[in-house]
């Protein structure tokens, strides 16, 4: 559950119902990097070179008699992950409630508080495709803390009429099935994503893997991409009224480059300092060049308000403009927050 929701988000009684499905989700406040990076998730992961062979070379979601094979032999177990995405309402188009993502995390299946594994022979009997259009979701899902209420197939639990909100609903996108092991010499095949240089290259291949095909130990939530905090999340529901959609979470280069975090990609301290990275703004206006700083307590620190002020300056060279909001600010005087980032935007 996410607490100590701001006044004046409250005061709307529309903010505290769940809507009606549908929900139609609209990828583009999600960034490129995250969507191609999640794009060939399916099936069996990862996918290696000898997965392709023992399909003959062409792999689909559900495991070839070669593939089955191939892991019956191994005595490989599995873990089905679903890519799951929190989201903000964004206005209706034809009578469809319009909502774009904060966040994305991943959540492994269980039972009775444990994650669940199973072999490749029970894998090729389920039909994910399938089981992912009865529009399965997570209630009372909280993406800061990981902890949930409900999960499946709710039929008639929104409706419309259920006091509830909507970024405690987490909408299962996509599952793949987790090999939780793999032979030493396995060769794992990957996407080509662009990065700006060889080494970042390297490094976001080492810690894709590390995020996307690193087994759970524990029933938990992974983030992917998203909202560090709950007063990020109240800003953005806050401008979302205001029809202001700001990209989330975005790390500022010395050359005046943008590029989405990931939360276990550039939590590596020396990759964060991998060509120039000058700060990581919490929201960020791209066409405007306007950073947003939603400012925990320790920001009010003399030595913490004096790096900011660099960052601050540092970004004013750089032609983009700042705007810092104390948290305190956001929990008792949103409208105030979102009055002067709408006045740095020039509204």
């Amino acid at each position: 559950m996410i607490e100590n929701r701001p006044a004046s988000l409250l005061a709307d009684a529309t903010y505290g119902i769940l809507p009606k499905l549908p929900l139609a989700i609209d990828w583009s406040s999600v960034p490129e990097l995250i969507r191609v990076a999640t794009l060939d998730l399916g099936g069996i992961q990862p996918v290696t070179k000898a997965m392709a062979e023992a399909a003959g070379g062409t792999l689909h979601d559900k495991p070839s008699e070669g593939e089955i094979e191939l892991f019956r032999k191994r005595g490989t177990n599995f873990q089905l992950v679903s890519i799951v995405l929190s989201c903000v309402p964004a206005g209706e188009v034809d009578g469809i409630l319009q909502v774009r993502p904060f966040a994305m995390t991943l959540i492994p299946a269980s039972k009775r508080e444990k994650v669940q594994e199973q072999t490749i022979d029970l894998i090729a009997k389920l039909d994910v495709s399938k089981w992912l259009a009865t529009e399965p979701m997570y209630a009372g899902y909280d993406p800061f803390s990981g902890g949930w209420s409900l999960f499946g197939n709710l039929p008639g639990y929104m409706d419309g009429e259920r006091k509830g909100y909507l970024d405690e609903i987490g909408i299962v996108v996509d599952q793949f099935f987790l090999a939780t092991e793999l032979v030493e010499d396995d060769e794992v095949l990957t996407m080509d994503i662009k990065m700006p240089s060889e080494q970042m290259k390297s490094r976001y291949e080492r810690h894709r893997r590390k995020l996307f095909f690193t087994p759970f130990k524990k029933l938990e939530a992974r983030r992917v991409w998203g909202t560090e905090t709950p007063i990020e999340l109240f800003v953005i529901q806050a401008l979302a009224k205001e029809k202001l959609f700001p990209a989330c979470q975005m790390l500022i280069m010395s050359d005046g480059a943008t590029f989405p975090s990931w939360y276990h990609l550039w939590n590596d301290v020396e990759f964060r300092h991998t060509d120039g990275l000058v700060t990581e703004a919490d929201l960020f206006f791209p066409d405007q060049r306007v950073a947003v700083f939603c400012d925990g307590g320790h920001h009010a620190r003399a030595k913490q308000k004096a790096k900011d002020a660099a960052i601050t300056e540092k970004l004013t060279a750089m032609g983009i403009r700042s705007v810092r909001i104390p948290s305190d600010e956001i929990r008792s005087d949103l409208p105030k927050a979102v009055a002067r980032v709408k006045e740095v935007l020039g509204q």
